[in-house]
């Protein structure tokens, strides 16, 4: 019988110029030793439980996470200077902590937010007659049972979340012709970092374990301040079908990451 694979830890220092090339480098002396046993696809695991799918790239003896780190690092907001612990148990998995500047271990994001179990405010997990409310849902809404609701803009209204939320109806311009998504400006004031004029958000849509990565910036107009998506929403758009017409209700789940659940509501729905 072989016996059993004893856990293998190294660090790696975050430096300015692996986020520039949007690569990290694995420690040659772990490569040398185990680097026969990687697969060219490994998963890494945060302590929230998500798992992050990282190409790897092998070179004259050199192994870097490359496809896939630059979106880990963006999603975890990682910068120079910041250390992480990796944990290696002979499987497809890596297993992370992450640590500020201050040398404190990170808050994660929720993997998915915990349902709550008041009653007003708990998710069926059966899909029945209010099927079209569960699209996307988050753990924590209230849902108005017995009262009609017509129109796909109605529904979306009256779904009511326990975070701060928005909605937008999908137009040409929005799904179609150049993708451009606008956050309404008196949510942006309200929810945003103003001092932070670009940053990325990320889209969330329940029962999916992946995370879209959307850049946005704030720019003075004539009107006022406005908040829109750069790039990203495209990519989002896509893989979940939005068409003209479909209803999306953005619910901001987890603001230091700006994570948004999306809910989205269809007309044949």
């Amino acid at each position: 019988m072989a016996s059993e694979f004893t856990p293998i830890h190294f660090f790696k220092i975050i430096l300015a110029e692996s986020l520039e090339q949007g690569k990290l480098m694995i420690p040659i002396k772990f490569v040398k030793k185990y680097g026969q046993c990687l697969a060219t696809a490994m998963c890494i695991r945060t302590p929230n439980g998500s798992d992050w799918k990282i190409n790897l790239v092998k070179s004259d003896g050199k192994i870097w996470f490359e496809k896939g780190w630059k979106e880990f690092t963006d999603y975890h907001s990682l910068s120079h200077g910041h250390l992480l612990v990796f944990k290696y148990e002979g499987t497809s998995h890596f297993e992370v902590r992450i640590f500020d500047k201050s040398a404190l271990e990170i808050n994660h994001p929720f993997k998915r937010a915990e349902v709550n179990k008041e009653e007003d405010c708990r998710v069926s997990q059966k899909r029945k007659a209010y099927s079209s409310f569960e699209i996307g849902t988050t753990s924590c809404v209230k849902k108005h049972k017995g009262k009609q609701v017509n129109t796909t803009l109605e529904r979306a209204e009256e779904f009511k979340t326990c975070n701060p939320s928005f909605v937008v109806v999908m137009g040409a311009s929005y799904v179609g012709n150049g993708f451009l998504l606008s956050i309404p400006c008196m949510f942006g004031k309200t929810h945003f970092d103003l001092d932070k004029k670009k940053g990325y958000i990320c889209f969330q849509v329940l029962n999916y374990e992946k995370v879209w990565l959307a850049k946005y910036r704030i720019r003075m107009i004539a009107t006022g301040l406005k908040f829109e998506l750069t790039g990203g929403w495209r990519k989002f758009s896509k893989d979940n079908n939005l068409k003209v017409g479909d209803v999306c209700k953005f619910e901001l789940i987890h603001k230091t990451n700006m994570t948004f659940q999306v809910h989205i509501f269809r007309e044949d729905e």
